[in-house]
This record gives structure tokens, C-alpha cells and sequence, in this order.
């Protein structure tokens, strides 16, 4: 069964400031030739699975500074802390990476991870670069897999002093099966468009996750965008359910099942009325920033 006839392209419509970015990055100026090119590279993707955000061309806009808070201090972290390290977790083509990279954060000091390896692959497709012109880490895996992400308090304490990617991981080498070797480390870990893609039990196994990587150095953060609802519940529409978090019980989940013991942190969550989901019409997206203290 083909996907691609699922794609929706009348919703393939870019800002002013996104073409001016595809432009830049695939050294196509001509609007049409531009479009031509990313039906091009979602249809090929949707053959991987479905996702809505490959449908509806959604994987074109920049989530990462949808919490603009959260992206201030990525950058300041990136300009300010030696060897600070960014996961982006759910990157899909890898869009929010480079815009991270336009913006200054050092290319070298990023991992980049999602569950298929293949769209990542259509990002090098999409941008025109490769892994040479584009050499950012990418590790492919399973969130819920222990053996990608062992579940692990917080810590409470830094380890060691940060230090480069290159002494954790050797790109050059065998692609990591893991991102374990970076708890501690990480000083900022961006997450759109991903927790809503599991139920309750399962978001919060993976905010322990990410909290046991985030370093527990002062400033580190953890920050993404997803959707809600104004009451946390369920809802199921043509047989795919949805668990929502409202912003005061995804607030209160980081600070009372997350980070425990004594660890201190900061959690803004918003929730945006204007946007939802085709397929979910009550949800609406969430805005959030969790910052040690």
C-alpha cells in the first residue's frame, strides 16, 4: 500500500523566513523548484511510515523555538558553557538542528537521535548535504528500548567537568547504540512534536529518561513543545488514542514524579490556542522549559 497519496500539498506553504532557509540550505532559489523538491522528499518519507507531520508538510517548520525561552537559553548555553552538548530527540530530517547550528551552536557538540535512521537520511536528501558537509552525530533508536536509554534518577551531582563529544563518542567509528554514555553530559535536550505520541505511564518513563541525561549542572534544560489538552485525559478518534497533559499536570509531573529527592528545578509550561491536530481537534500545542537549578 502506497502512502504518498495521503499528502496533503496545499498545506506545503513557507514563511518568509522558511524559504529564506531552504533556500540557503539546498541552494534552490526558484519557489516552485523548491516545492517540486520537498513533495519530492516527504513522498519518499511517507513510505516509511505515515507520520501526520510528513502529510501536512508539519515537518517544515522550526519547533525548536517554539519555546522561546527554552531556545534563548540553548544558545546562551552553546555561547557561554565549555563543550556544552544538545540532544535533539525526535529529530526527524534534522530541521531544528540546523537552524540550532545558524543560530551559533556549535555543530560538533550535537546529537541528533530518532527512532528510524531513514529520516535522517532524507534530511541529507532534503538539505543536500551529507555526513561529511553535514557532520552532526545522529543515533538511531528506541526511547522506551533500556538498552537505549536505561531509566536512572537524576543526577544530583556533576560527574566530571563537561567535556568534548569526541572523548563520549567517535563518530568515525561504529554508529552508537546508545545514548547512556551521555548521562551527565548534556546541557540542553530539545522534544517536539513526541510525547503526545505515547500514553501516561509512557511519557513519564520518559522524562526520567531524559532528566538522568540532563547534566545537573545549574541551567541545563530540557525543552520542547507537544500537544495538550486544557485537562489531562485520553481521547481515541478513528480507533488512535492520545493522552494530553494539561500544563499544570505536565508542570507538576517534572516536579513531583520526575526529579526527586531534594533536586531542584524550574518548570514554565504554556499552552498555545491557535494550534491543533487534524486529528485531534480539542488538543491544543503545550510550550515548556524544565531548568535545573
Amino acid at each position: 500500500m502506497s502512502f504518498s497519496k495521503y499528502l496533503q500539498p496545499e498545506k506545503l506553504v513557507l514563511t518568509v523566513d522558511e524559504l529564506a532557509f531552504y533556500k540557503k540550505h539546498t541552494g534552490i532559489e526558484n519557489e516552485q523548484g523548491m516545492k517540486g523538491h520537498i513533495t519530492a522528499v516527504a513522498r519518499n518519507a511517507l513510505e516509511i511510515y505515515p507520520y501526520p507531520c510528513i502529510r501536512t508538510f508539519g515537518f517544515l517548520r522550526f519547533r525548536i523555538t517554539r519555546s522561546l525561552s527554552g531556545y534563548k537559553r540553548l544558545l546562551e548555553l552553546g555561547s557561554t558553557r565549555p563543550n556544552a552538548l544538545l540532544l535533539d530527540l525526535g529529530c526527524c530530517f534534522g530541521n531544528d538542528v540546523r537552524k540550532a547550528v545558524d543560530d551559533g551552536f556549535p555543530l560538533r557538540n550535537i546529537v541528533a537521535s530518532d527512532l528510524r535512521v531513514e529520516y535522517w537520511n532524507f534530511g541529507h536528501d532534503l538539505f543536500k548535504s551529507t555526513r561529511s558537509t553535514f557532520p552532526v552525530t545522529f543515533i538511531p533508536g528506541d526511547v522506551l528500548d533500556p538498552s537505549f536509554i536505561s531509566a536512572q534518577a537524576p543526577l544530583h551531582t556533576t560527574l566530571t567537568t563537561p567535556v568534548p563529544l569526541q572523548s563520549i563518542f567517535q563518530p568515525d567509528l561504529d554508529t552508537p547504540k546508545s545514548l547512556d554514555p551521555l548521562r551527565g553530559h548534556l546541557s540542553a535536550i530539545h522534544n517536539s512534536a513526541f510525547f503526545h505520541l505515547f500514553n501516561r505511564e509512557e511519557q513519564l518513563l520518559i522524562a526520567k529518561k531524559l532528566a538522568s541525561l540532563l547534566s545537573p549542572l545549574p541551567g541545563s534544560t530540557i525543552f520542547g513543545s507537544h500537544l495538550g489538552f486544557s485537562e489531562p485525559h485520553e481521547e481515541v478518534e478513528n480507533g488512535i488514542s492520545l493522552f494530553g497533559h494539561s500544563p499544570e499536570s505536565w508542570k507538576k509531573m517534572w516536579e513531583e514524579e520526575v526529579f526527586t529527592n531534594g533536586i531542584t528545578i524550574h518548570v514554565d509550561a504554556d499552552m498555545v490556542g491557535h494550534e491543533s491536530s487534524d486529528e485531534f481537534p480539542h488538543t491544543r500545542m503545550i510550550n515548556w522549559v524544565v531548568t535545573r537549578l
